[in-house]
């Protein structure tokens, strides 16, 4: 099988990722159901994160997928980061999602720890 087609999306490029109770979805701090939404119907979905810097205890991040007929997202995958990846990580979607969004927030911090630097992309491939 012979790649036809790729497109790929950042949801965060060296994004500070801030004191925060809530996911948030886009570089703008969006937490509303349609924030870093983008549309995800491909033959392989993979999104390939890091954590750059982290000064937070930790950095908690999932991957969300929603279809076209539901009005919630469904978690597909989490992770919560203690200490910075040196490499970045890979994470396949198996889930036929129309949708698909990532979340990332800090924990156990106050708001004075406010260097949390988060990366995140999305790369979709179609096969002939």
């Amino acid at each position: 099988m012979g790649v036809q087609a790729q497109s790929g999306r950042m949801f965060f490029n060296g994004y500070n990722v801030v004191a925060t109770s809530n996911y948030v979805y886009n570089s703008s701090g969006g937490t509303n159901a349609t924030a870093g939404l983008f549309p995800a119907k491909a033959d392989e979905v993979l999104v390939q994160y890091a954590v750059a810097t982290l000064t937070a205890t930790s950095l908690s991040f999932r991957i969300e997928g929603k279809f076209d007929k539901m009005d919630r997202w469904a978690e597909v995958y989490s992770k919560t980061q203690t200490s910075v990846t040196t490499v970045d990580q890979l994470v396949q979607v198996s889930e036929r999602f129309s949708n698909i969004r990532v979340g990332a927030k800090i924990n156990n911090d106050d708001g004075s720890n406010a260097t949390n630097v988060f990366y995140a992309g999305l790369c979709l491939t179609e096969y002939k």
